[in-house]
């Protein structure tokens, strides 16, 4: 009986979607006597059960040892045809398998607690209905994301998630920041999506399948065949990783996370913990593919080295906090993906595993700060221990979950990435990389743990309230799971105690890399510290990072450029080429039948004459060549 759960799995996603789609009643105001309260509660009630659903599902595959082997060997599979014709067919083919109902239940637990933080979060706001119906799609999305065997899906479901971005970063859509942020977020998503869609098109004809499981059988023949890759196939790779670079905020398609955090803060408890994950998670489907280029898997991991190391620079110049925050997400994914490009599959699993709970827990600490306080300004923060100290206990947990620090789950994932560099072609450099981008993101998490809670309290924290224990509550209960997180990866197999979770090879490199960072940081923030600040004459490499590096300036003067110079030349070539062809021509035509019209005088004997003498010309012609022809 229970393994019905299990099989019924692919319902989970329906429960979010038709609590979204039960949204709209409040929305334009069809139920307005109620008010938007019992659009929220109706949410929380479905995502619940979402839940409960996922959670029943992944025990009764541990529960029945026949269905549980079953579903490893010989996953539950359901479908449906989309299309089929002329030799085509496109269809939703789904896998009920272990990794996808733990990433079900991460995604749904998780959404259940930002709902009920969202309560309290917005309790005053009017816009319930757009923001928890928005928040549903999401999770319905992101579910049926991790069940789907099509690529071709896949796709389809994270263009859903990039105009769901784009309708949640504009909840308050009055404000012109607002605005921007989810256009730049749109725009700069789609980027990698249509990059993403030419090469889902150019790949079906070369593999005949767009099932995750038949591209890897694919890739076996290919392997095990010793046959050369098909012309054009690496530029194909180039473009599937396009999209996977844009959902998780790679170089160059990185800017539009940080501008995405003008959206309400509980939405971006859900993106920066699992939606950025979406993309790791299709990268990861795709890795048969990848380990054939060399070249491909190459490029994975400068982009991912570039970025992990970029980007926690950035954030250590940022002095809004969400901001701060955000590129650190983009630094640890940018580890996944080199994970990810030199074949350390178990490596990015693990890594993907034990990054969303730590980061949720991080923003929803800081949520209660910025909800109380008025501001997110980290210069105008600081002395919240005194009056705060759950809370503060509460990040530093999560900031432990992301770093080095034995024995959180962080560690162990790290400490395995820095076994995988170091057994690698370029050891010295990327295990370099690795120590390096663990030291700035300690010193970016306890930057902005001493900002906020170490000093003196300013005129913002001055009387700091505590919040509704509708957002204490989820928050206390993450901290929690995070705590508990190492134990339970060891308690199913997923690191050994030795001596403690995921103690091994390199541990000590690591842990040194991580007191390095975060100490420097402690020094200097927790007290602060004149150094703090770069002097004035370095003042303007911390002005520069704090701009991002003037990327999106160069994106100005280089891209943006180019194509205004190409719409500037497309616009004069419509108007003076084809236009001009075309309306010259028209006006030669007019010329000429204007003066045609000239020649017209309305006298008959004129028109006689002129048939007479045609006639006698046509005659004189036809005299004059006959003896011609009859020349021998």
């Amino acid at each position: 009986m229970t393994i019905l759960f299990a099989q019924t799995a692919w319902l989970v996603p329906l429960y979010p979607l038709v609590a979204s789609l039960f949204s709209f009643l409040w929305s334009p105001g069809l139920i307005s006597r109620t008010g938007p309260r019992p659009c929220g509660y109706l949410n929380l009630l479905l995502v619940t059960l979402a839940f409960a659903h996922s959670v029943a599902a992944l025990l009764a595959l541990h529960a029945n040892a026949n269905a549980g082997a079953s579903a490893l060997y010989r996953p539950l599979t359901f479908g449906w045809t989309w299309l089929n014709t002329a030799g085509l067919r496109i269809g939703f083919d789904g896998l009920i398998t272990e990794p996808a109902l733990i990433a079900m239940t991460v995604i749904t637990g998780l959404h259940v607690l930002v709902q009920i933080y969202a309560i309290g979060y917005l309790e005053m706001d009017w816009g319930w209905p757009r923001f928890f119906g928005s928040l549903s799609f999401f999770e319905a999305g992101l579910c049926a994301l991790v069940l789907t065997d099509s690529l071709f899906f896949s796709y389809v479901i994270l263009e859903l998630l990039t105009l769901g971005t784009y309708l949640i970063v504009g909840t308050w859509y009055n404000q012109p920041l607002v605005v921007k942020g989810a256009r730049d977020a749109f725009l700069t998503k789609r980027i990698g999506d249509l990059i993403l869609l030419a090469g889902l098109i150019a790949l079906l004809p070369l593999t005949g399948t767009w099932n995750f499981h038949g591209l890897q059988g694919w890739a076996a023949d290919i392997t095990n065949n010793g046959q050369p890759l098909p012309a054009g196939f690496q530029l194909i790779l180039l473009a599937l990783i396009a999209g996977p670079m844009g959902k998780c905020a790679q170089i160059p398609l990185h800017l539009w996370l940080d501008e995405a955090m003008e959206s309400p803060l509980p939405s971006t408890v859900l993106r920066n913990a699992v939606v950025v994950v979406g993309g790791a998670w299709v990268l990861l489907r795709l890795e048969p593919l990848l380990e054939l280029s060399p070249l491909v898997q190459s490029v994975l991991v400068v982009v991912g080295a570039s970025t992990a190391v970029v980007a926690s620079l950035i954030a250590l110049a940022q002095i809004d906090v969400k901001r701060a925050l955000s590129f650190l997400v983009s630094s640890w994914l940018g580890l996944l993906f080199v994970a990810v490009g030199l074949g350390g599959t178990a490596v990015a699993d693990h890594l993907m595993l034990v990054y969303p709970l730590p980061m949720a827990l991080l923003l929803m600490a800081i949520g209660t700060v910025v909800i109380s306080n008025v501001t997110q300004d980290l210069t105008q923060l600081g002395g919240l221990w005194s009056r705060r100290p759950l809370i503060g206990l509460a990040f530093l947990a999560g900031a432990a979950g992301l770093m080095g620090v034995p024995p959180f789950g962080g560690f162990a994932a790290l400490r395995e990435l820095l076994a995988l560099t170091a057994s690698s072609a370029h050891p010295w450099l990327l295990s370099g990389v690795v120590l390096l981008s663990n030291a700035l993101i300690s010193a970016g998490l306890i930057r902005v743990f001493g900002q906020i809670w170490g000093g003196r309290p300013t005129p913002f924290t001055q009387r700091s309230p505590e919040v509704l224990w509708l957002m204490v509550l989820p928050t206390t209960v993450l901290m929690g799971l995070v705590l508990h997180l190492p134990q339970l990866l060891v308690r199913n197999g997923v690191y050994a105690m030795t001596p403690i979770p995921g103690w091994g090879p390199l541990a000590w490199p690591l842990l040194l890399s991580t007191l390095l960072g975060g100490g420097l940081s402690a020094a200097f923030y927790l007290r602060p510290h004149g150094l703090a600040r770069l002097p004035e004459a370095l003042g303007g490499l911390q002005e520069w990072l704090a701009h991002d590096m003037q990327t999106e300036r160069f994106y100005h003067a280089t891209v943006v450029a180019l194509v205004l110079a190409l719409a500037r030349l497309g616009a004069w070539s419509d108007s003076r080429l084809v236009d001009g062809f075309s309306g010259g021509a028209g006006s030669a035509a007019l010329a000429g039948a204007r003066r045609l019209s000239f020649t017209t005088s309305g006298r008959s004997q004129a028109y006689a004459l002129t048939l007479v003498l045609g006639v006698l010309l046509m005659a004189a012609w036809l005299l004059a060549a006959r003896p011609m022809s009859l020349l021998p």
